[in-house]
């Protein structure tokens, strides 16, 4: 068995890493069925196409694409859900298809829209099924359980019924759940979807919280851009089961090349909003200021959901 991986050592390497899935085509109708017991057409579709990834410890990396795009794909191959076709896969230090106890004991996985916690139970009876599951030592187990009802805001609540709490207590108890065994690398799909603005950016500030007290990777997978510029500094863009980009935001803005805007607001509430070019901005200003009494001006850069509605279209189009 391979050893764990070191503080050194990557949270993932893939190399290559492709997954496809063979089936049989059928023609339509009775006819085609008929046709079909002599002789059936297989077919190959390709889910992920030699995907090249790193992910150092401690880091929060966005992976990003349209419905249909292969991020799914990759995250079940990392976490042992399925195992690759092609190419070399190792998280934190094992391969992941193997699904071994002690991989097992190094991830997490938290879904936005599936419960980990039992319903009619507290959180507290949950999180003791747990402890069974990862034979965490008693002593250990309580002070997780104290340490992360302080961090998580849930000391309250950790034994009121899931049914009665609200979507965005359990949610919080839900990464109590995730975090119990102290993972170091998990794997977080939509985690704000369903919750408030204000429940958002309580689940926000508690990943950043997560991955400064505990130095815990994360890979998120989103459609909510505002956890993505709240959370990450580097994304994958995943497209045609392709990375069409591994970088930094700002890159990706940048490549998006999208148009800054002015918002001009005139004395008396006029407001006007122009599209800036390559004029500089001083010229800019002094010729609004012939149109009425400037009080304000603001730059607004593109929004990143602008910015990522022309990659995914970029990237449909090349895959």
């Amino acid at each position: 068995m391979p050893s764990p991986a070191t503080r050194s050592e990557p949270v993932i390497s893939a190399t290559g890493l492709s997954k496809h899935y063979d089936f049989y085509r059928q023609p339509p109708g009775l006819l085609g069925a008929v046709r079909g017991l002599f002789g059936r057409e297989l077919t190959s579709v390709q889910a992920v196409v030699g995907l090249e990834l790193t992910v150092e410890r401690g880091e929060i990396v966005g992976l990003l694409g349209p419905n249909g795009a292969g991020k799914t794909t990759i995250v079940k191959m990392m976490s042992g859900l399925l195992v690759p076709s092609d190419g070399e896969l190792r998280v934190c230090g094992y391969r992941p298809a193997a699904r071994s106890y002690p991989f097992l004991s190094q991830i997490s996985v938290i879904f936005g829209q599936k419960a980990m916690l039992w319903w009619d139970v507290s959180t507290r009876q949950s999180l003791k099924i747990h402890r069974s599951m990862y034979e965490i030592p008693r002593n250990e187990f309580t002070a997780t359980v104290v340490e992360l009802g302080e961090l998580l805001g849930i000391t309250d609540i950790l034994d009121t019924p899931v049914r009665n709490l609200s979507l965005g207590q359990r949610m919080r108890c839900e990464l109590a759940l995730a975090l119990l065994h102290r993972p170091a690398l998990l794997f977080a799909d939509e985690p704000t979807i369903g919750l408030d603005v204000q429940a958002k950016l309580v689940v926000r500030r508690l990943f950043r919280e997560i991955n400064r007290a505990f130095g815990t990777t994360i890979v998120l997978t989103s459609h909510d851009m505002s956890d993505v510029e709240a959370l990450t500094e580097r994304v994958v863009v995943v497209a045609g089961g392709r990375a069409t980009f591994n970088g930094e935001l700002a890159e990706l803005r940048a490549r998006a090349d999208l148009p800054k805007h002015a918002v001009l607001t005139y004395r008396g509430g006029r407001v006007e909003r122009v599209q800036l070019g390559d004029e500089a901005i001083g010229a800019l200003v002094e010729a609004a200021s012939r149109s009425g009494e400037l009080v304000d001006f603001r730059v607004l850069e593109p929004g990143l959901d602008e910015v990522m509605s022309k990659v995914f279209s970029e990237s449909a189009v090349q895959s």
